[in-house]
């Protein structure tokens, strides 16, 4: 991300020195920034604030990536199939399935509950 203002660069570089930042972020984000001698001197605090945040986030390598609910979903549906498969192939347990939803297995049972 490049930077906002001055103020803020320097800002940055001297957390980076003190270790609040991770070596290296300062330079990222300068590299970044297109032209340095037209930034403005200051820009709001609350803006410093929020760059210092994402900058933590983005550079932090200790900080492992959060894995997207999407993947665990995906993960927890595919465990509970196989566990409701048992053994069966998939085309096995999609007639399954459908047998059920449309109840043939209830009429199947009736049946042979009649003819014994």
């Amino acid at each position: 991300m490049p930077f906002k203002s001055k103020a803020q660069m320097r800002a940055f570089f001297a957390m980076e020195d003190r270790g609040e930042l991770p070596k290296g972020t300062a330079k990222k984000w300068a590299k970044e920034t297109k032209n340095i001698s037209s930034l403005p001197e200051h820009v709001k605090k609350a803006c410093l604030i929020n760059f210092i945040k994402i900058a933590k986030e983005l550079f932090d390598p200790n900080k492992t990536k959060p894995i997207p609910t999407r993947i665990i979903q995906q993960e927890m549906i595919a465990t509970a199939k196989q566990e409701k498969m048992k053994g069966m192939t998939p085309v096995e347990y999609r007639n399954d399935l459908t047998a059920r939803r449309t109840g043939v297995v209830r009429r199947n049972r009736q049946s042979a509950k009649a003819a014994a």
